[in-house]
């Protein structure tokens, strides 16, 4: 990528909300539920998150020359025809964005019980992204998993 400092930014704004977003998802199911508030705040910062990954994919993918897909998701399935990334990475990230528009146009359709029983295979997905930035980018980040 061109610009590395531009990424590293990202990428530190993205792992923070994960690793955010992981702390409110990862209490026990009746809890998380019964924390409107909470769980308002891990929709957000998954919905920051899969924004930043959204601006990362655009940014490879513009430095790249490889054109500019229509639409969100479309960045990801071209990384992968490009072999940046695999077919079912962008399957699974073209679901984060879809999940991201949820959120953006309205909590009240948010599945909070299904996003907080489907947290770690998202954020798993979003994780593997962003190391093949970090890498891409001749940059690393610090990610404990959990």
């Amino acid at each position: 990528m061109v610009k590395p400092d531009v990424v590293g930014r990202k990428l530190a704004r993205a792992t923070d909300w994960l690793d955010r977003a992981e702390e409110i998802l990862a209490r026990p199911a009746e809890e998380f539920l019964d924390d409107t508030k909470g769980r308002d705040l891990a929709s957000f910062y998954l919905f920051l998150s899969i924004q930043e990954c959204i601006d990362l994919a655009a940014h490879w993918v513009v430095d790249a020359r490889w054109g500019a897909p229509d639409e969100a998701g479309g960045t990801f399935e071209l990384l992968a025809d490009r072999h940046a990334i695999s077919h079912d990475l962008a399957a699974k990230l073209r679901g984060a964005v879809g999940l991201r528009n949820l959120i953006a146009h309205g909590y009240s359709l948010v599945d909070h019980k299904r996003v907080q029983s489907e947290y770690r295979q998202g954020l798993e997905a979003l994780w593997q992204f962003l190391g093949l930035v970090a890498d891409e980018a001749g940059l690393e980040i610090d990610h404990q998993t959990s």
